[in-house]
């Protein structure tokens, strides 16, 4: 197994599990949010983790238009713009669960098909990212990967202080 495929296997195995997470999760668990939470409702966190990765696959390491854009997610998903989460304008949005799930089901399979045929030469470029220079590879498992993770745990827990299970096992 070489670095592509290991990367391959590790978006489709977290994806995996956050879908196990969400597989049973009712659109009033996604939208629910306590008074004085700092944190978003699951549904626009979920919803935050294929916006990024598209961001990241696409706009970032690709320069081509985001699915959210080209395929016309944004309205599908009702947002009149694309753009990062931002807390005071995520707090109380938002989405529909069948609908997110859709987007990124599309975002990982266009994730997995443009690292099936990247060509070594772009998985090895050196390139700026938030976080400073890193090589295309390292920050698809960094940012890519750790990413949806992070916020898996973090859809669990929500689910978990809603008295629900939160992980899939």
């Amino acid at each position: 197994m070489d670095a592509r495929d290991l990367l391959r296997a590790q978006f489709a195995w977290v994806h995996q599990l956050l879908e196990g997470t969400m597989s049973d999760c009712s659109q009033e668990t996604a939208d629910h949010r306590d008074e004085g939470w700092a944190i978003s409702p699951i549904s626009a966190i979920y919803a935050h983790v294929g916006m990024t990765q598209d961001g990241i696959v696409h706009g970032l390491v690709q320069g081509r238009p985001t699915l959210l854009e080209s395929e016309g997610w944004d309205a599908k998903l009702g947002l009149e713009a694309a753009g990062p989460r931002d807390a005071s304008s995520w707090a109380d949005k938002r989405f529909d669960l069948a609908t997110v799930r859709d987007y990124l089901a599309a975002v990982q399979a266009a994730t997995d098909a443009f690292l099936a045929d990247a060509e070594d030469e772009v998985l090895q470029r050196s390139m700026e990212t938030p976080m400073g220079e890193q090589r295309v590879i390292d920050m698809l498992a960094n940012v890519g990967v750790v990413h949806v993770a992070s916020h898996w745990g973090e859809i669990a827990a929500l689910r978990g202080v809603q008295g629900e299970k939160g992980l899939p096992f």
